[in-house]
């Protein structure tokens, strides 16, 4: 039962943290998702304390083995707007490969541009 409870309450600092940011995202109108605001909060937080407590540890290690979990509500909501896809198929594959396609090569520039600046030095891994 304790372990429950400290899983529990690592549960809920993660809940906090994204609340939080979405509070601060909304009362300051700022143009970023509150997600990452209550990420940087939850940073901030752990580089205080200079290390990850131990149940918030286990809590993010359980979250990521269970990952696949996420991706059901994303695959209900296209099943249920499956004839709006089918309509604008084309369109939403021309955006997806070029976008795909610039993503590509804008990391594939900003590589060369870092590799220019550090003198092409790296650690060979």
């Amino acid at each position: 039962m304790r372990a429950f409870s400290r899983l529990a309450l690592a549960f809920l600092v993660l809940v906090a943290c994204d609340t939080a940011g979405r509070v601060i995202v909304w009362g300051l109108s700022l143009p970023v998702p509150g997600t990452v605001v209550g990420i940087l909060i939850l940073l901030a937080a752990i580089v205080a304390l200079r290390r990850v407590p131990e149940p918030l540890k286990e809590m993010v290690e359980f979250l990521l083995a269970h990952l696949n979990f996420f991706y059901i509500p994303a695959g209900v909501g296209v099943m249920a707007y499956a004839a709006l896809l089918a309509d604008d198929l084309w369109p939403i594959l021309i955006a997806l490969f070029a976008s795909t396609f610039l993503a590509m090569f804008a990391a594939g520039l900003a590589f060369q541009v870092v590799a220019r600046f550090t003198g092409g030095k790296g650690d060979g891994a």
